[in-house]
């Protein structure tokens, strides 16, 4: 579900980048008509569009981030209990049991 809003993201944010190409190039045109007022409009909706594009990064890292964190949480408990099984092995090494550490090691797993 986080995978599809970051990919609506990424839409919105190369339209964005698209709107300010257009718009620069309509600056430069009306900038060389002496349409004055005209470029002051287009320029300040370039500097709000330039905005929203920044935004869209951040928000795009952020889901990324919220992301990452939920495949830590839900990572497999089989990474966590390995540790364990191994410290559960190396005593039983120790005490001189090893068959049965091996075994009530194993058989929990």
């Amino acid at each position: 579900m986080l995978d599809k809003s970051i990919r609506e993201i990424e839409r919105e944010r190369q339209g964005l980048q698209a709107q300010e190409k257009k718009l620069n190039v309509e600056i430069k045109k009306s900038a060389k008509q002496g349409q004055m007022g005209a470029v002051r409009v287009m320029a300040k909706d370039l500097i709000r569009t330039r905005h929203q594009i920044e935004k869209f990064y951040k928000l795009k890292s952020q889901l990324q981030g919220v992301t990452l964190r939920i495949q830590l949480v839900n990572a497999p408990s089989s990474a966590v209990a390995a540790p364990a099984a191994k410290t559960k092995v190396a005593q039983a090494e120790v005490t001189g049991n090893e068959d049965s550490g091996m075994i009530n090691c194993c058989t929990r797993g």
